[in-house]
């Protein structure tokens, strides 16, 4: 926990000064808390997507060579692995006891000294026994020409598959619609911009430099006792205009930003 609150320290330590003179100043806050999020989301369905097989097995005798082709596709890449008919010897049913206790079932193709895994091991192992009866049914009848069977749920798959894609389209829109905040204090013009946004800008609020009265830090206190604070314009019409809606943790990080907004402002320092 200590480790991941100085991580978010850290994270949220990223206003960044784009410009800093007499007559202007423009801030940028970089969400890389949101940008780190979504490249975790992103890598991670990826890389479900390139680990998670779906296998087939076809079989023939019509044509030379007499074989079977397992096929497993991952992600964009197949992986066909082609097994003569006359080093099949047949196909069995293992099972074993997983971390969590429940028994799992997968199917495997001898060919010769060698072993070789078919599909995902799954907890239905009715399934997996039908699929190994088939095999061994085509393997003993010579005059049946051709197999051809999905080893995995191939709706299973599809929405397992879809899933994956959500989670990989939140990843995106993570760092797309992150919500930066770029502040922009201009003299020659009077005004303070604030834009939300940063790929795409969705909001720009402005207000007049004269108008601002104060620059303060809000502070809230959760249920838990946890801190959490916000950056906020107080206007010499008594409105409170709040740069960020949420309030968020790391009270130095507001302070720094606080205190560069008044000394452009000529405000004394918090």
């Amino acid at each position: 926990m200590k480790v991941l609150k100085q991580t978010m320290k850290v994270l949220e330590q990223t206003m960044k000064v784009i410009e800093q003179t007499e007559y202007r100043l423009r801030l940028r806050e970089q969400p890389l808390f949101f940008w780190l999020g979504g490249g975790v989301l992103c890598l991670c369905s990826v890389f479900l997507l390139s680990t998670l097989p779906f296998a087939k097995i076809e079989c023939q005798r019509q044509t030379l060579p007499y074989e079977c082709v397992a096929t497993t596709p991952f992600f964009v890449i197949q992986r066909r692995v082609k097994i003569p008919l006359s080093v099949l010897r047949q196909a069995k049913l293992e099972d074993y006891i997983d971390s969590e206790g429940d028994r799992m079932y997968s199917i495997v193709l001898e060919a010769g000294a060698d072993s070789i895994p078919l599909g995902m091991h799954s907890s239905d192992g009715d399934s997996r026994a039908a699929i190994v009866q088939q095999i061994n049914q085509f393997l003993s009848n010579p005059n049946q020409m051709q197999l051809s069977t999905n080893v995995d749920n191939p709706w299973l798959i599809q929405m397992v598959v879809g899933v994956i894609f959500l989670v990989g389209v939140m990843g995106v829109s993570l760092i797309v619609f992150a919500p930066a905040l770029t502040l922009d204090l201009n003299r020659s013009s009077g005004t303070f911009t604030i834009y939300h946004g940063y790929f795409f800008p969705r909001t720009k609020q402005e207000l007049r430099l004269q108008d601002i009265k104060e620059v303060a830090i809000e502070e809230l206190v959760d249920s838990n006792g946890d801190r959490f604070y916000r950056v906020v314009m107080h206007l010499t019409s008594g409105e409170t205009v709040p740069l960020r809606q949420y309030y968020s943790s790391g009270y130095d990080s507001k302070k720094k930003l606080a205190n560069l907004l008044r000394q452009f402002l000529y405000l004394p320092p918090l």
